[in-house]
């Protein structure tokens, strides 16, 4: 049995594609146990101060692996390793690739050993920033909580850090699996731990999922022969290089996670609760970034690098081109779609328990206006690696710290604007079907947050196209399916919407039945209308999705990797 799973772990896949399908449906399964997670949350504690505690005791955490974490993450190693991998085949031997991974090794776990000492110490002073509307016990609570969660950005950085010599030999399986059994480490918490410890209990569910997750990576490190050890006969010319190219990327990071760290921060000066329904909205918001964004992505990252360094920008612009129909091609419906059933979605997900209708009419708002950003989100993650795949990362890092002043600039003047124009929040209290409801300041979060991000995504493609050969027929071509897109994406949300009303419109949502009836037929004529007008348009990318579909990449036989020495 332990044989059958290292070879599926280390099984090849050939194509951008199949690696991306396989990322996308892992992280499927992943979102799916951590809605599970959520809809545990909502029904057994619901939005509650006791929630926000521990939902603000992972922003300092996040924050370090987002920084100091991600100094040696996929996206910056793949390009070293690629070149060591060239190398080590033209010369016979790997002696310089070992000594870069046992340096790069080395050095984050020194870095990161003594950093999470210091935080230890500091974090009674550093909890008051991330909550100031905590009252005592809630900071004594977050200040054990948070310390008990920096096991987390090691054990991620860590496995980051390792999981980069797998994928750039398309070793993805268990890089796609992590996250599956991080979240099923918190569910241990939450069903296990919590009747005995309370929110304790869900914390040390969330420490061994991180357990988990790195775990999983080992195997395959093994069997390539990358483990690596750590010697003090560092590379320090080598890591000097590494740092220079990932510090900006770093620090473009640490300022959407300052970004988060701030929202929270005036999260927790609103109404009880209001962390906690920021956080179910951006987690249900978030199922199709993971999903799309995130496995397209990484899928598409080293096949970019490869391009550049091979000198083929043209072939490059085609991968980005090629990614960016398929992120819109499933960001589109995903998006309007979502929109139109958001209080289905939330009734589906966490209406029980003590979860309330006053909880789900906010929670819907606010995974509402989340949605309207989902294909910006899911682009800025692909052309963030594409600058990465270019050896660029000053660029977005310029422009992210334009997105994050924005975002917060946008938060405050629309929390502003809410409370003391009447004609505002009378309009967007309409619009968001939430009249009458308390706490409804906390859905400016998501509408501020949205407003950064599109702008981001905007300034990211414009600024990389233009040091790209690109001619206006292409984009002309690439413009012209995006709207064809957009307009099956809104005849399918509008095709749902009439399904909705001529099926009891929002009577049915007190029973879950009715609801999931309702849901379900509503996504069917919603799917098969946008399947419909881009067939009628001509969309070539409905075929190819259809194709890799069935594409049976797991009866392929994995390529035969060369054991090396034990490093």
């Amino acid at each position: 049995m332990v044989s059958k799973i290292i070879k599926f772990l280390n099984r090849d896949l050939f194509t951008m594609n199949q690696a991306a399908l396989v990322l996308a449906v892992f992280s499927f399964l992943s979102q799916v146990m951590g809605l599970l997670r959520d809809h545990l949350l909502a029904s057994l504690i619901g939005p509650s101060a006791n929630l926000d505690t521990y939902y603000a005791a992972f922003r300092i955490p996040d924050f370090i692996y987002n920084s100091f974490g991600c100094l040696f993450s996929v996206t910056v190693l793949i390009p070293f390793i690629a070149q060591y991998i060239e190398q080590e085949k033209e010369d016979g031997h790997n002696n310089g690739f070992k000594r870069f991974l046992n340096s790069i090794f080395s050095v984050y776990m020194i870095g990161m050993t003594v950093l999470s000492l210091v935080l230890i110490v500091a974090m009674p002073w550093l909890t008051r920033i991330v909550a100031p509307g905590f009252n005592g016990i809630e900071q004594i609570h977050l200040v054990l909580y948070s310390r008990i969660m920096l096991i987390s950005p090691f054990l991620f950085g860590l496995a980051s850090l390792l999981s980069s010599f797998s994928q750039v030999q398309k070793k993805f399986f268990a890089f796609a699996i992590a996250p599956l059994l991080y979240n099923f480490g918190i569910l241990i918490g939450v069903i296990v731990f919590r009747p005995m410890l309370g929110i304790l209990g869900i914390v040390l569910g969330v420490a061994f999922g991180a357990v988990l997750y790195f775990g999983v990576q080992v195997p395959t490190l093994i069997k390539l022969g990358k483990l690596p050890k750590f010697k003090l006969d560092i590379d320090w010319p080598t890591i000097k290089r590494v740092m220079t190219l990932s510090l900006p990327r770093t620090l473009g990071s640490s300022l959407n996670n300052i970004t988060f760290l701030i929202i929270g921060a005036m999260a927790s000066l609103l109404a009880a609760g209001s962390i906690s329904i920021f956080q179910f909205s951006y987690n249900i918001e978030n199922t199709p970034l993971l999903i799309i964004g995130v496995s397209y992505a990484v899928a598409a990252f080293p096949t970019m690098t490869r391009m550049y360094a091979a000198g083929d920008k043209k072939e490059l612009m085609n991968v980005l081109y090629r990614t960016t129909r398929n992120i819109f091609f499933m960001c589109i419906p995903a998006s309007l779609l979502m929109i139109v059933l958001r209080a289905h979605i939330v009734r589906l997900l966490l209406g029980a328990g003590v979860f309330s209708w006053n909880d789900t009419r906010l929670v819907a708002a606010s995974v509402a206006l989340f949605a309207i950003s989902i294909a910006a989100q899911c682009m800025e993650l692909l052309m963030v690696r594409a600058f990465f795949a270019i050896g660029d990362t000053k660029t977005p890092l310029k422009i992210n710290i334009l997105a994050s002043l924005i975002t917060i600039g946008s938060v405050v003047a629309l929390i502003f604007t809410y409370r003391y124009n009447i004609f505002f929040t009378n309009f967007l209290n309409s619009l968001m079907r939430i009249d009458g409801v308390t706490g409804a300041t906390v859905i400016l979060l998501p509408l501020g947050f949205s407003i950064g991000e599109i702008i981001n995504a905007i300034a990211l493609w414009i600024a990389f196209i233009k040091k790209m050969p690109v001619t206006k027929a292409e984009h002309a071509v690439l413009g012209r399916t995006i709207v064809h897109m957009i307009a099956a994406g809104i005849i399918a949300a509008t095709a749902a919407y009439v399904t909705l009303v001529l099926t009891g419109g929002e009577g049915v949502l007190e029973h879950f039945f009715g609801v999931l009836t309702q849901a379900v037929i509503a996504t069917a004529v919603g799917m098969a209308m946008y399947g419909i007008v881009l067939r009628a348009l001509r969309n070539e990318d409905i075929t190819l999705f259809i194709e890799t579909a069935k594409s049976r990449f797991w009866k392929q036989k994995p390529m035969v990797v060369q054991e090396q020495q034990e490093l």
